[in-house]
């Protein structure tokens, strides 16, 4: 007799004509709502998404360290230290690049007497680039026991103890730019020819009308004013070898030597 044990597995299979119609279009429908509900959230899902990551990016950019400031160049410094160019600029390590006020920092750096212009960049992802461009000096002017460097403009720069021997000495009352006795003075200096640079003790303007270039042995020659000074020192070059101690050029058309 054959037991339960040996009667082989049933399988049942549900025809699809087993379910009931009804069931199989409420299932449909149900399907249908579902995808519909998907389509409907999908936009909000995707706002929400870029939202978050949006809000990632911004939190790096202006509230982490991570694109913070870490490293500072200096460009085009010659006398001015990194130190004095970085102690000005105050920026802060760990500073967010994005939040960096550079025009300030510009400003701040400028500030320097020796610093005639400068630009302040972002290099990302943790630098800050300074280019400078300092002032030249064209003379030099006596103040107190030492001297101060003046630009080309009549801006003193840097004071200095001892006179550098390659720039012309000039003494005006007061030496800054707009001055008209500096820029008369400067204008004078510049345009003085080798030969009589090389025999030049100073060149004085009590005002922007007269200035004079007191050369070494002790011989003045009157400039009158700047006007034309190139003409005057071509002039004044051409009568060194005469006598006299008096070189009048003022009005270089009609030159007088006494």
């Amino acid at each position: 007799m054959t037991g339960k044990a040996d009667r082989p597995a049933r399988r049942w299979r549900l025809r699809r004509d087993a379910v009931n119609p009804s069931a199989r279009a409420g299932s449909r429908r149900a399907l249908r709502k579902s995808r519909r509900g998907l389509r409907a959230v999908a936009p909000y899902a995707l706002v929400a998404a870029v939202v978050a990551v949006s809000s990632v990016a911004v939190w790096a950019l202006l509230g982490s360290a991570l694109l913070g400031v870490r490293t500072i160049t200096v460009r085009g410094e010659r006398t001015v230290t990194f130190e004095q160019v970085a102690r000005a600029a105050a920026i802060p390590v760990g500073t967010p690049l994005a939040r960096l006020d550079t025009a300030a920092a510009a400003n701040r750096i400028g500030a320097l007497p020796a610093v005639a212009s400068v630009q302040v960049r972002r290099a990302w992802p943790n630098t800050v680039v300074v280019t400078i461009s300092e002032r030249r000096a064209v003379a030099v002017a006596g103040r107190g026991r030492g001297f101060v460097l003046l630009d080309a403009e009549g801006f003193p720069f840097r004071t200095v103890m001892a006179r550098p021997g390659e720039l012309p000495l000039v003494r005006v009352s007061d030496p800054k730019p707009g001055d008209p006795a500096t820029r008369a003075a400067l204008t004078v200096a510049s345009a003085l020819t080798p030969e009589l640079r090389e025999l030049t003790s100073v060149v004085v303007a009590g005002n922007s009308q007269r200035v004079e270039v007191r050369l070494t042995d002790e011989r003045v020659v009157f400039w009158g004013t700047a006007a034309d000074s190139p003409r005057k020192a071509k002039i004044a070059t051409a009568l060194l070898e005469e006598s006299g101690k008096r070189i009048d050029v003022s009005a270089p058309d009609v030159v007088t030597v006494r």
